[in-house]
């Protein structure tokens, strides 16, 4: 047993399962004619992957213990991205690794709209499997986060927790479960169904049908079944929706959007969804906000994010009373 048992839920580790990647970024003035030659502005490589960026900002927020889990690359390139975590405290101990080449992302941000395009290459690079995160100490955590993806695993994994949440003699010390929805699979649905929080994209809500906010969040909820580990509620459920705001519906079905502010100049759009995912997930567990008021949190720290460039510059982020 860990001693971070004595810790409050809140002190604890808050794991992120899922891809640790190499993002290879070009900042250009504006988005190149194909075919043409085009000197960037900077260029640099940065960690990425969504849930390897939502560490990044847990840590950035002043979160005390983050975890990382995901397949790791044991190649030369790989080198920077373990440096990088052991700079920041992200915690890798229990990540396994292969001598496969990591994937690796090439980013293209356009400074003069603020977009970010952004071109994934993955040589069929092994996924985490359910053997690499059933040799946990679950009382080590407070939160886990998982990427949607890799179903059977990632069932099996919140299967764990859940047990380990069922022999807790006090409910406050349970383990809060998080997924992100956001490939465009119908299948991964059935994710949101295990967790406590659902944070449900806006590309696969589009994927389903759902042209809003609203009919994206009450349409998920509609559709998942009640769990009887949460009182026989369901999981609340976070929509961001692009500059405009966020949809939400907490476990007892009561929905509120939450819109967002203006920005100003946007720097760096790269890891904006993965920010706000991540500071929510602050908000609640470390700040114990509500979950409209975490969802304010998120709006807030994402859109300070944008006018800076990479994540380091969230370490100064404070939210206006």
């Amino acid at each position: 047993m860990s001693n971070l048992t004595a810790m409050p839920p809140q002190q604890r580790r808050i794991l992120c399962v899922g891809m640790c990647v190499l993002d290879v970024i070009h900042l250009v003035e504006q988005y190149p004619v194909e075919d043409t030659d085009k000197r960037c502005l900077a260029g640099y490589w940065q960690r990425g992957g969504n849930a390897s960026n939502n560490c990044t900002v847990l840590r950035q927020l002043g979160a005390p213990q983050v975890e990382f889990l995901g397949m790791l690359s044991a190649s030369p390139a790989f080198a920077f991205l373990y440096e990088d975590c052991r700079k920041r405290n992200i915690i890798i101990e229990n990540c396994p690794s292969t001598d496969m080449d990591p994937p690796f992302s090439s980013v293209i941000l356009n400074k003069a709209s603020g977009s970010r395009t952004i071109i994934h290459s993955n040589p069929g690079f092994p996924t985490l499997e359910y053997e690499h995160g059933k040799r946990l100490d679950l009382s080590n955590y407070g939160w886990v986060h998982f990427e949607g993806r890799n179903n059977a695993s990632v069932l099996q994994f919140i299967r764990d927790i859940r047990k380990h949440n069922k022999e807790l003699r006090k409910p406050k010390e349970r383990i809060r479960i998080s997924v992100d929805l956001e490939k465009m699979k119908d299948e991964i649905l059935e994710l949101g169904e295990a967790a406590d929080f659902v944070f449900l994209g806006k590309d696969l809500a589009l994927h389903l049908g759902w042209r809003e906010p609203a009919a994206a969040v009450m349409g998920l909820y509609d559709r998942l079944k009640p769990q009887q580990e949460l009182g026989d509620t369901k999981p609340a459920i976070i929509c961001p929706w692009g500059a405009e705001g966020a949809g939400c519906v907490d476990a007892e079905g009561n929905y509120a959007f939450i819109p967002s502010k203006p920005v100003g100049e946007i720097v760096d759009s790269l890891g904006a969804g993965d920010t706000f995912c991540a500071a929510v997930i602050y908000a609640l567990q470390v700040l114990e906000k509500n979950l409209q008021a975490a969802v304010r949190f998120g709006h807030a720290v994402a859109g300070y994010k944008l006018g800076y460039r990479g994540y380091d510059d969230i370490a100064h982020f404070r939210q206006d009373e």
